[in-house]
C-alpha cells in the first residue's frame, strides 16, 4: 500500500495493527546484490534455517509502495517479514528484495506496469545470488510476489518473459494484475487474490487460469480485498493511477489460509524442506 489517504488514516493504521513489531520482522541479515545495471546494487535481507543445508529457498518481492521499511507503520515490511519467518520455520532460506529503496523510486503506485521489467531483472539477480550460496539448493528456489511483485512473479512464470534455464521452479503471486497478455506458462503458478479486490480484479485471474489448467492454480477469497495478507485492519484507501483510490484491508483468515497453501504449493513443486 502507499499514500494512505490522509495523515489521520496513517496514524490510525499504526494503532490498529495489533502485532508486536519485533515479532513480525524478519531477523535476516542485510546484504547487497549486484544487478545487470552497472550502478545498481539491490538491498535485500537473507535469513536461513539452522543447519548446513542445502535448503530450498524463496525470494520475496514487494508491491508498488516498496518495502515500507522506513515508514512509521512498516505494514508491507512486516507482512513480508511474516511470510519470510513462516518459510524459515518450515525449512526455507528467504531473501526479501528491495527494488525501490536503493533507486529512490517513490511513484510505483501511480505508474502502472512501468517497473515490471526492473523487478523481473531483480528477481533473476536474486535467484543468481541464492543459487551461489552453498547452503541453498539452486534447483529448488521459488518466488513470492505481492501486488506489483505478484505481477512480476507472473511474468517470471509466463512463457517468453523469463529465461529458460537455470531459474525458478515455482511461483506464488499474491493479488497480481492478471493481464490478458499471458497465454502460456513455463512454471507452476499459484495465484491468491480477494474477491473484493478493486485494484487488481479477481475476474481477470479467473479469465487467465483456464488457459493453463496444468500450470495455474487460482484461489479467490470471499470478502477479501487487496493486501489481505498484510498485518492491518482497515479498510484504508490508497492512491493509484490517475488519482483513483483503491481499498486495502487485512483479512487474518485469508492470510492464514494463503500461507498454508503457499507452503503446500512449495512442498509439491520444490520438494520437502526437511
Amino acid at each position: 500500500m502507499s499514500r494512505v489517504a490522509g495523515a489521520v488514516a496513517a496514524i490510525a493504521l499504526v494503532a490498529a495493527l495489533g502485532f508486536a513489531l519485533a515479532a513480525c520482522q524478519t531477523q535476516g541479515t542485510e546484504t547487497k546484490i549486484v544487478t545487470s545495471e552497472s550502478d545498481a546494487s539491490l538491498a535485500s535481507w537473507l535469513a536461513k534455517p539452522e543447519g548446513d543445508g542445502p535448503f530450498p529457498a524463496a525470494v520475496l518481492m514487494h508491491g508498488c509502495s516498496g518495502t515500507e521499511r522506513n515508514t512509521s507503520h512498516q505494514t508491507v515490511w512486516r507482512g513480508l517479514g511474516a511470510h519470510a519467518a513462516l518459510l524459515n520455520e518450515n525449512g526455507y532460506v528467504t531473501l526479501i528484495v528491495d527494488s525501490f529503496g536503493p533507486r529512490r523510486i517513490t511513484d510505483g503506485c501511480q505508474t502502472g506496469g512501468k517497473y515490471f521489467p526492473l523487478q523481473v531483472s531483480d528477481a533473476y539477480a536474486a535467484y543468481d545470488h541464492l543459487a551461489s550460496l552453498p547452503f541453498v539448493d539452486e534447483d529448488r528456489i521459488g518466488l513470492v510476489g505481492l501486488s506489483l511483485g505478484g505481477g512480476t512473479a507472473i511474468r517470471v512464470a509466463a512463457s517468453g518473459h523469463g529465461r529458460a534455464s537455470p531459474g525458478y521452479s515455482a511461483v506464488v503471486a499474491y493479488y497480481p494484475y492478471c493481464s490478458d497478455f499471458f497465454y502460456r506458462f513455463d512454471l507452476p503458478l499459484l495465484i491468491l487474490i480477494g474477491a473484493e479486490d478493486d485494484w487488481t480484479p479477481a475476474q481477470l485471474c479467473r479469465n487467465l487460469a483456464p488457459r493453463a489448467p496444468d500450470r495455474v492454480e487460482l484461489v479467490v477469497y470471499p470478502e477479501a480485498h487487496h493486501s489481505f495478507d498484510l498485518p492491518m485492519q482497515g479498510p484504508y484507501y490508497v492512491e493509484g493511477m490517475s488519482g483513483r483510490l483503491h481499498t486495502v484491508q487485512g483479512n487474518p483468515e485469508a492470510r492464514r489460509d494463503s500461507q498454508r497453501r503457499m507452503l503446500k504449493f512449495f512442498e509439491t513443486h520444490l520438494g520437502p524442506a526437511g
